[in-house]
C-alpha cells in the first residue's frame, strides 16, 4: 500500500457512534442494549449493639439488564461467605457467624450465580461481635459493599476493500457494539473512497480504532470500575500487520497471540514482529486493564490485505474484524456503619 496523509481524529468514535445506520456510506450498526446492576436494598440491622451480640446485613442485587451476567459471592477456607460482595466487615470487630443466599432461580447458596435479565439475588449475613471487652468509646465499623459482575461481549465491523473506485460496492456493511456498563466499539479510518470508510481502495493504509468506555455516571445509572484482559480480536479475509515485539512486553504480546486465532504464542519473540492486535506496546506489562468509571481506552491496529485468489486478483473482498471481551464490573455500593457499645453505657 502506498503511504498517504490521514487526519485521525477519535472524534470520529463520538460521532460515528450515535450515527451508524445505513445510509450513504452503506453501513448499520446493531447494539447489544444497555446492561445494568440494580442494588434493590441494603440494611444493617441494628446498626448499633452492645458486645457479644449480632447484626444482620440483608442485600439484593438485580440484574436489569439485557444481557446475562455472573456474580461472584467469594469464599474463605471452601465456605461461602460473600467476601467479594462485604469486602470489609472489620474481621477485627466482628466473625461472619452465618451466611446464605439464593437467586430468582436457585434456592441454595453457591459461590456463584448466572443472573439472566431480571433475576435477582438475595443475600444474607449474620455479623458476630467477638472480641470479648470493649472500651469505654466502643468500636465504629464501616462496613463497606461492592457487587462484581462478570460479564462477555462481542462486537465486529464488517469493511470492503474495492481494487479501484470504479468498482461496484456492496449495498451495505454491518456492525455491532455493545453498550452497558462497559461499551466496546469499533470503527475503521484511513479510507481515500468517496463512500468513505468502511470502504478502502486497495492502496489505502487503513486502521482499525477498538475503544472499550465505562460509562460516564452523569449520563448514565452506572458506577464502578471495569477490570479486564485486553479485548481478543481476529481478522477475517483480512489481516492485521505486524507489529515490533520489545523485550519488556514479551510476555504480554505471547498472551496475545495466545488467545488470537491463526497466531501462535511460537512466534512471538523479543526484537522480531508479529501480527497481533492489540500492539502490545499499549497494553500494561501485567496485562491487566482497569478502566474507571468516565473513562475509556483506545487501541489502534493497522489492517492489512490481499486482493487475490488463486493467483488471480479480484475486483473486492468483504472482510471483518471482530472482537470479544471478558470483563468485571465492579459496582461500588459504599458503607453502612455500625456501632458496638460498651455495656456500661
Amino acid at each position: 500500500m502506498n503511504q498517504r496523509l490521514v487526519i485521525l481524529s477519535l472524534f470520529v468514535l463520538t460521532v460515528i457512534a450515535s450515527g451508524c445506520t445505513s445510509g450513504g456510506s452503506g453501513q448499520g450498526t446493531e447494539s447489544q442494549g444497555n446492561q445494568a446492576v440494580t442494588v434493590d436494598q441494603l440494611q444493617v440491622n441494628p446498626s448499633e449493639i452492645f458486645a457479644g451480640s449480632t447484626t444482620r446485613v440483608r442485600m439484593g442485587v438485580t440484574n436489569s439488564g439485557q444481557l446475562p451476567a455472573k456474580v461472584k459471592l467469594g469464599t474463605t477456607s471452601g465456605q461461602v461467605d460473600g467476601n467479594q460482595i462485604l469486602t470489609n466487615h472489620c474481621p477485627d470487630i466482628f466473625d461472619i457467624s452465618n451466611f446464605q443466599a439464593s437467586s430468582t432461580n436457585v434456592s441454595r447458596t453457591k459461590s456463584v450465580y448466572t443472573l439472566e435479565p431480571g433475576y435477582s439475588i438475595q443475600m444474607n449475613w449474620e455479623l458476630k461481635q467477638s472480641t470479648g471487652n470493649v472500651p469505654l468509646n466502643g468500636y465504629d465499623c464501616q462496613l463497606k459493599f461492592e457487587v462484581p459482575f462478570d460479564y462477555s461481549v462481542e462486537a465486529f465491523r464488517q469493511l470492503q476493500v474495492k481494487s479501484s473506485s470504479d468498482v461496484q460496492g456492496t449495498e451495505e456493511l454491518f456492525a455491532k457494539s455493545s453498550q452497558g456498563p462497559m461499551k466496546i466499539e469499533m470503527e475503521t479510518i484511513g479510507s481515500s473512497s468517496e463512500r468513505g470508510a468502511p470502504t478502502f481502495l486497495q492502496e489505502d493504509n487503513a486502521e482499525v480504532l477498538v475503544q472499550l468506555e465505562n460509562k460516564d455516571p452523569e449520563d448514565s445509572s452506572y458506577a464502578g470500575t471495569v477490570n479486564l484482559n485486553p479485548p481478543v480480536m481476529d481478522a477475517r479475509t483480512i489481516e492485521f500487520e505486524e507489529v515490533n515485539i520489545s523485550s519488556d512486553k514479551e510476555e504480554v504480546a505471547k498472551q496475545i497471540a495466545e488467545r488470537m486465532e491463526g497466531v501462535s504464542p511460537s512466534q512471538v519473540n523479543a526484537g522480531g514482529k508479529a501480527p497481533l492486535c492489540p500492539n502490545p506496546k499499549d497494553v500494561p506489562t501485567s496485562g491487566n486493564l482497569r478502566i474507571y468509571e468516565g473513562g475509556s481506552k483506545v487501541f489502534r491496529c493497522e489492517i492489512n490485505w490481499d486482493l487475490e485468489e488463486n493467483g488471480v486478483e479480484v475486483p473486492s473482498l468483504r472482510g471483518e474484524v471482530f472482537g470479544r471481551a471478558n470483563y468485571s464490573y465492579v459496582k461500588d455500593v459504599g458503607t453502612r456503619g455500625v456501632r458496638v457499645k460498651y455495656r456500661g453505657e
